[in-house]
């Protein structure tokens, strides 16, 4: 991956994402910092690192240990729009924010949602929030009962009242 990089850069490229994961890892294992490491010192324009940055402590081993300029998030990010909040007042300001509330995540759920209802008609948009809605409750603990039932619902109005539901139970909280 380094001569590619070298390649890259020799192309005319100003800048460069690299995966720490082959195509045939797919999203099996561990990212490899080490190969984002290696063409972070291998070329001089800035490299942008990617795989498994889903919270403070990941993004900051990725960049102590590669060295690389900027951070790319992928699927922690679905669900979790807040992860670029927290890791910018984390790199910025040096502060940590507090996560969002129970009522934040699912009502974001919802905006998010009514948003495709909009865009796509409310039968593609709730076949799509399904996979969304799971990632959304991937932030709560608690929600296991809740996941089958989420990812079932045919109109919006069932996916408001599942929403009532997990607001108002005591026993989920967010991670």
């Amino acid at each position: 991956c380094v001569e590619v990089a070298k390649l890259i850069e020799k192309a005319g490229a100003s800048a460069l994402a690299i995966h720490g994961r082959t195509r045939s890892d797919m999203y099996t294992g561990s990212a490899n910092l080490d190969y984002i490491k290696a063409v972070k010192e291998s070329v001089s324009i800035p490299v942008i690192g990617n795989g498994d940055i889903k919270d403070i402590e990941s993004a900051i081993k990725m960049k102590e240990y590669t060295g690389v300029d900027a951070l790319m998030i992928g699927r922690a990010a679905c669900g979790n729009p807040w992860l670029f909040d927290e890791l910018n007042a984390y790199f910025e300001e040096g502060k940590i924010i507090e996560r969002p509330t129970k009522e934040i995540i699912i009502n974001t759920m919802l905006d998010h949602t009514k948003r495709l209802i909009t865009l796509k008609g409310e039968h593609v948009a709730l076949v799509e929030m399904r996979t969304h809605a799971a990632w959304y409750l991937k932030q709560l603990i608690g929600t296991k009962a809740y996941k089958p039932k989420v990812v079932s619902v045919s109109n919006y109005d069932e996916l408001v009242k599942l929403a009532n539901e997990i607001i108002n139970n005591p026993f989920i909280t967010v991670k």
